[in-house]
């Protein structure tokens, strides 16, 4: 790969990039699983047995954006949370999960105290504060760190504060978050619901239209002068993004924003099919790799790769645009 000469952004042009990078698109996975979690943590207020529901996706597929928007929605500043998001570490134990709880309800010492202390305080400060929903976030890290009796007993310490607590729970993490519902299967008896976030997919008419109504929409926060002429409109590119990232939102979006990046450097009126390709190689593909009980996508394709697959399909010189309805 030749190394090209990077520029340096100015004051404005940082601003318009940062701006654009922040733009999140509510596209039908997003808005579904923004309208699931809603329903199982309304329901929740007023059952006894509120249970728990699991939000499940690879890398990249979407699952933090969902979280912070859901928190943004319903947390308001200078009151007590209603929604309280944990980030679980790795290699977790129950007293670590616990001291996590106490600390984002904003108890002032959250490792202070023995585990049936910190569960005491737990039960007070949420009710104290009228949490309604607990959501924990990277959830794999209790299903895949640990011996089975770690996990075991992190499952049972959860489904007792079901009981206890009556407030809904829902885990968020990789597919190995599932792990943790055959190890205590009990649990599993108390899943209210699972959602799937799945790839992008260029296979049925349906997924073309949802991708290309994808990047219309990002399309229009697009901070070049010319948005109406960008590569983002064309199907050749749109192909592109797809193939080379196996439909993965987050790894698309961030060959879409390198690329911006490059077409504001070079003062360009519009984005082209060469900032993409340019950006693909540029992305490091080990940041794309698959692990042992994970789908993620192989790797990252080179320009010259993509060219060589499509030419090989027939298809390399296509460069229309879709013409399905958007």
């Amino acid at each position: 790969m030749v190394m090209r000469k990077r520029g340096v952004l100015n004051d404005e042009q940082a601003r318009s990039l940062a701006s654009f990078r922040d733009v999140r698109i509510v596209h039908d996975g997003f808005q579904d699983a923004l309208a699931r979690i809603s329903n199982f943590h309304l329901a929740g207020r007023y059952s006894d047995s509120p249970g728990v529901m699991s939000l499940i996706g690879y890398t990249g597929a979407g699952k933090t954006s969902i979280i912070k928007e859901y928190c943004r929605a319903h947390n308001k500043k200078g009151e007590f949370k209603k929604v309280l998001s944990i980030v679980v570490p790795e290699n977790c134990t129950v007293k670590n999960l616990a001291s996590r709880i106490l600390s984002a309800i904003g108890d002032p010492r959250p490792t202070h105290g023995t585990r049936e202390d910190m569960e005491n305080r737990i039960k007070y400060y949420s009710d104290r504060t009228q949490v309604e929903l607990i959501v924990f976030d990277e959830f794999q890290h209790i299903s895949v760190r640990g011996s089975s009796s770690r996990q075991y007993d992190a499952a049972d310490w959860i489904k007792t504060q079901v009981e206890v607590l009556k407030k809904p729970i829902l885990f968020s993490g990789l597919p190995e978050v599932e792990n943790i519902f055959v190890v205590n299967p009990q649990l599993e008896t108390r899943r209210k619901g699972k959602i799937q976030l799945s790839p992008f997919s260029l296979k049925s008419e349906e997924g073309r239209e949802a991708i290309h109504l994808f990047f219309h929409s990002i399309n229009q926060h697009l901070p070049l002068p010319k948005p109406h002429r960008s590569a983002l409109l064309d199907a050749k590119s749109i192909r592109l993004l797809v193939s080379s990232s196996n439909g993965v939102l987050g790894y698309m979006m961030r060959v879409v924003h390198l690329a911006a990046e490059l077409a504001i450097l070079e003062r360009r009126q519009t984005l082209l099919y060469e900032h993409l390709t340019q950006a693909l190689e540029e992305l490091p593909e080990s940041q794309v790799s698959m692990k042992k009980g994970m789908m993620r996508p192989v790797a990252v394709l080179s320009a010259a790769s993509y060219r060589r697959s499509t030419k090989a399909k027939g298809d390399g010189n296509d460069s229309g645009r879709y013409n399905g309805s958007l």
